[in-house]
């Protein structure tokens, strides 16, 4: 019944990969029914330190380098705001990702990927903000990922805890200042 409004955001997911602490950053689009429910879609991908080596001989030398920790997924999510006034927001936000994980180094020019493969999560949270003005917000939120399928070649665990802490600047009430309608 309500007619949908368009929404962007670029948000950041806290976590733990292994015992390493961990980002994974998102851009969603998507859309929104009477500032009550959301659904979209998402590109995300993880921002990790972890890395191991890759060993090989090259020309009957030993070579030791650095492999990385990478994972990529897109997502799609819904979300539903059980709580808002004019300046607190609660909602329950749900996602479903499916990309893949793999370990990546570079020799020379080249670009390897090693255990390369398809995986399938899961996240559920609870998320508040608060409006601090009428333009820019605080927020935090928790909850956890799961691994619906994992990749069994890579043994760090990703089933773990997610925290969220933002800063949110309003684009829609930024631009209805700069371009308010006219009245008639």
């Amino acid at each position: 019944k309500f007619k949908p409004k368009l929404s962007f955001r670029l948000d950041n997911r806290f976590s733990f990969t292994a015992t390493t602490p961990s980002k994974i950053i998102a851009f969603k689009i998507g859309a929104e029914f009477n500032e009550k429910f959301k659904v979209g879609g998402g590109y995300n991908l993880l921002n990790s330190t972890l890395s191991k080596p890759v060993y090989f001989k090259e020309n009957g030398v030993d070579t030791v380098l650095t492999s990385n920790l990478k994972m990529s997924y897109m997502s799609y999510f819904i979300e539903y705001v059980f709580f808002r006034n004019k300046r607190w927001e609660f909602s329950i936000p749900l996602q479903l990702g499916i990309g893949n994980t793999h370990y990546e180094y570079r020799f020379g020019e080249f670009k390897f990927r090693n255990n390369w493969s398809i995986i399938v999560n899961y996240e559920a949270s609870v998320s508040g903000q608060y409006k601090i003005i009428k333009w820019v917000g605080i927020g935090a939120g928790f909850g956890y990922q799961l691994m619906l399928k994992d990749n069994p070649a890579i043994k760090e665990n990703f089933n773990t805890p997610i925290y969220v802490v933002k800063i949110k600047i309003f684009m829609g009430d930024i631009y209805r200042s700069v371009f308010p309608k006219k009245k008639k």
